[in-house]
């Protein structure tokens, strides 16, 4: 006949015989773990959650409507996996800590060695920054205050979007500065151009070359014609008797004044410094070229300028960078400690752990441990 201690009838058997043992075991666990959980304080969960934004909304194109494109408000995985990484640093536990006195909250020794760890880890284990099923970034933080917890949510929360928003910044600052660099390089440029332009002009009388080439052909032109007129007259009146000497030697000064006017203007040089062809011809080609660049650097820098200014109202303007979706709310029931769960796991636990004991015990109890022992010294 098969032994009853190697089949469910004989289980059964040792469990019948050792039933009061084993009730007692499980009674006394129901009462100690209801004890127990009644014992443990009740926490509170508060969550946030939110998407990120997309950082071209702080771009002076996009801000300002000159890129053209239509600008999409919410971030991709980048954005969202850069703010997991900022949510779940130890400097947003070290922030939090500071912010809210978690060594005092936590009643951790902050002068102690290892407070400090104590205290991250504390918060750690009420603390979690994860991405939810939607692809939104769920920050959930337990306490057993639930206004502290909803508060420590969302100031969670309120610094990750100060981090985003300060390394945005620190780019428009590097950008910043290299546009004022730029900009005061290219000043010194067009000073310097407008001195050579200057020098260029008094050295050559020229100051409008487009009105002044006018005037020059104007008064050479006039000069001519003045030459031809006069001489024709004077081929005329010079050898009629009825014309006063006056009026010829009058003519003939009129004559005079129109070569020498011509003679001027055909000059290299101008005693009164007035302009002359020779000088025109000479200057004319470097001032417009002179002209030209300074007219092109005022042009580039009147851009930057105004590019400067449009990232500069970028930098000062407080642009979020991510989209609240729930704000932590204090809540209204606990979240743990679960105790139903706790006594019936440990009733469950008590149960099988009692029984493997008898079974043990039933099984090994005709062997005679001193020989056991004495055999295996």
């Amino acid at each position: 006949m098969m032994n009853n201690r190697d089949n469910l009838i004989g289980i059964l058997g040792v469990m019948y015989r050792w039933r009061k043992a084993i009730r007692n075991v499980c009674l006394l666990t129901l009462v100690g773990s209801i004890v127990a959980t009644l014992l443990l304080p009740n926490y509170y969960e508060s969550t946030t959650s939110f998407y990120p934004a997309n950082p071209s909304v702080a771009n002076p194109d996009m801000l300002f409507g000159y890129g053209g494109a239509e600008l999409e408000l919410f971030g991709g995985d980048h954005e969202l996996d850069r703010m997991a990484e900022i949510a779940n640093s130890t400097k947003l536990v070290d922030y939090m800590v500071q912010k809210f006195g978690l060594y005092a909250h936590y009643e951790i020794d902050s002068t102690s060695k290892e407070g400090r760890f104590w205290v991250r880890e504390t918060f750690r284990g009420n603390y979690s920054a994860l991405k939810n099923k939607n692809d939104a970034l769920e920050v959930s933080v337990e306490d057993q205050d639930p206004d502290m917890a909803a508060q420590m949510a969302n100031a969670v929360r309120e610094y990750v979007n100060k981090v985003c928003q300060q390394l945005t910044k620190d780019e428009q600052a590097k950008m910043l500065l290299a546009f004022d660099m730029n900009m005061k390089r290219k000043n010194g440029d067009l000073q310097n151009l407008a001195d050579s332009m200057q020098q260029r002009q008094l050295k050559f009388n020229i100051y409008n070359p487009g009105t002044q080439s006018e005037r020059l052909s104007y008064l050479l032109n006039k000069a001519e014609s003045d030459i031809v007129r006069n001489k024709a007259r004077m081929e005329v009146l010079k050898n009629n008797p009825l014309i006063p000497q006056d009026t010829v030697e009058f003519i003939k000064a009129e004559l005079l004044a129109a070569q020498r006017e011509r003679e001027m203007l055909l000059s290299s040089t101008s005693p009164t410094g007035s302009l002359t062809l020779k000088g025109y011809t000479e200057g004319s080609p470097e001032i417009n070229v002179l002209t030209d660049l300074h007219f092109q650097a005022r042009k580039q820098l009147s851009y930057d300028l105004e590019r400067y200014n449009q990232l500069l109202a970028a930098f000062n303007s407080d642009i979020p960078m991510l989209h609240t979706i729930q704000v932590a709310e204090p809540s209204l029931m606990k979240s743990r400690p679960k105790r139903m769960i706790i006594v019936g796991a440990a009733l469950i636990a008590a149960f099988f752990f009692t029984v493997l004991g008898v079974l043990l015990l039933e099984a090994y109890r005709n062997v005679n441990w001193k020989e056991v022992f004495s055999e295996n010294p």
